[in-house]
C-alpha cells in the first residue's frame, strides 16, 4: 500500500528520536515504528470511509431538501445517483473493510459537518451535474465521478484537510501518497474481484518488515556507519552536519552494505529526495556528495555486493 519511501521516512523520523535521547531502547523504538506504520493503515480505512459517506450523505441531503415546507425544482429533483455508485456499493459490502474500521475505531473519526463540506464541494462541480443526469451511469461513469472525488475533491478540501490533521500525526506524510493509491485502485476497479482496494495488504506486510530491519540494521551498526561517513565530511565536522542529515547518511550507507536486493542508484536516490522534503535547502547536495564518495570507496573495497536486477550501477 504505501511505497518504501514513506516507510524510510518513519525509520528516519524513529532514529531522529533516538538522536535525541540515546537512551531510548530498541524495543520502543520499534513500537512506536509499528505505530506510525498502523496509522498509515488507519488513514486509509478513514479516506474510505469519508467516501462511503460524502456518496451516501446524497440521501440525507435529498430527504432534507424534500422536508422544506417551500421547495424548489432543485429541491425536487436532487440526485442520489452517486449513492448507487458502483464503487461506492463494492466498498459498503467489503468485509476487510467493515472489520479494519471496526477494529480502528474510524467511525469516530468521521465529522458529519466535514462530510457536509465535502458533498457541498462535489456538488458544485459541473461533472457532477452531467453525472446525476445520467439515467443509467456507466461503470466508466462511476469510475471517473469517483476519481473526480478523491483527486479534486478530496484533494483540495480544507475543511477534510485540517480534520485529518488533527487526527493523524503522519497526515502530512501520507496524505497525498493514499489517495493517489485510492486513485489508482479505482482506474483498475473490477466488481468481479473481491479484493480490489486490499489486494496489496500482503505485501504491505512484506514491506513493513523491510522498515524494522532497516530500523535495527541501521542502530546495531551505528558506530560502523559513522566511522565510514565521517572521512568523507571534507570541511564538515560531524557535530556540524544537521542531525537529520546524518541519520539520512547513515539508512542510505546501510542500505548499500546490508540490504542486498536494493539497488545503488535506488537507495542514494530515495535519501536525496527525501532531504528535499525533510532537512535544510543544502541538503540536498550535501548528501548526494557525501553518499557519492561512499559508494565509491565501498565499490573498490568491494564492501557492495547486489544481487537481482539493478545492482551497482
Amino acid at each position: 500500500m504505501l511505497g518504501r519511501r514513506n516507510l524510510r521516512i518513519k525509520v528516519m523520523q524513529a532514529l531522529y528520536a533516538w538522536e535525541m535521547d540515546n537512551e531510548t531502547p530498541v524495543i520502543k523504538l520499534e513500537g512506536q515504528l509499528k505505530t506510525a506504520v498502523h496509522k498509515s493503515i488507519t488513514l486509509y480505512l478513514t479516506d474510505l470511509t469519508y467516501l462511503i459517506e460524502v456518496c451516501q450523505y446524497s440521501v440525507v441531503d435529498k430527504a432534507k431538501r424534500l422536508a422544506k415546507y417551500i421547495k424548489t425544482d432543485e429541491d425536487r429533483n436532487a440526485s442520489t445517483t452517486i449513492a448507487a455508485n458502483a464503487i461506492v456499493k463494492f466498498l459498503q459490502e467489503d468485509a476487510i473493510l467493515a472489520a479494519g474500521v471496526k477494529k480502528d475505531g474510524v467511525r469516530n473519526y468521521i465529522d458529519e459537518e466535514v462530510v457536509k463540506s465535502l458533498f457541498n464541494d462535489l456538488c458544485s462541480r459541473p461533472k457532477y451535474k452531467e453525472y446525476c443526469a445520467l439515467e443509467t451511469p456507466t461503470l466508466a461513469d462511476d469510475k471517473e465521478i469517483f476519481n473526480l472525488l478523491v483527486r479534486k475533491v478530496f484533494q483540495s478540501n480544507k475543511d477534510l484537510e485540517h480534520h485529518l490533521e488533527e487526527l493523524f500525526l503522519n497526515y502530512d506524510d501520507d496524505g497525498a501518497l493514499l489517495l493517489h493509491i485510492i486513485s489508482k485502485y479505482v482506474d483498475t476497479f473490477d466488481p468481479e474481484k473481491k479484493d480490489t482496494f486490499f489486494q496489496s495488504m500482503d505485501i504491505w506486510e512484506e514491506e513493513k518488515k523491510f522498515s524494522f530491519e532497516l530500523l535495527e540494521k541501521t542502530m546495531d551498526k551505528n558506530e560502523e556507519l559513522t566511522a565510514i561517513i565521517k572521512p568523507k565530511l571534507k570541511n564538515w565536522e560531524m557535530d556540524r552536519v544537521a542531525t537529520l542529515d546524518l541519520i539520512l547518511l547513515k539508512l542510505a550507507v546501510c542500505e548499500l552494505k546490508y540490504f542486498p536486493t536494493i539497488p545503488v542508484k535506488v537507495s542514494i536516490n530515495e535519501y536525496i529526495d527525501i532531504s528535499k522534503l525533510y532537512s535544510t535547502p543544502k541538503s540536498k547536495d550535501f548528501v548526494n556528495g557525501v553518499l557519492d564518495k561512499v559508494k565509491n570507496e565501498l565499490i573498490e573495497k568491494g564492501e557492495i555486493k547486489k544481487f537481482g536486477r539493478g545492482l551497482v550501477e
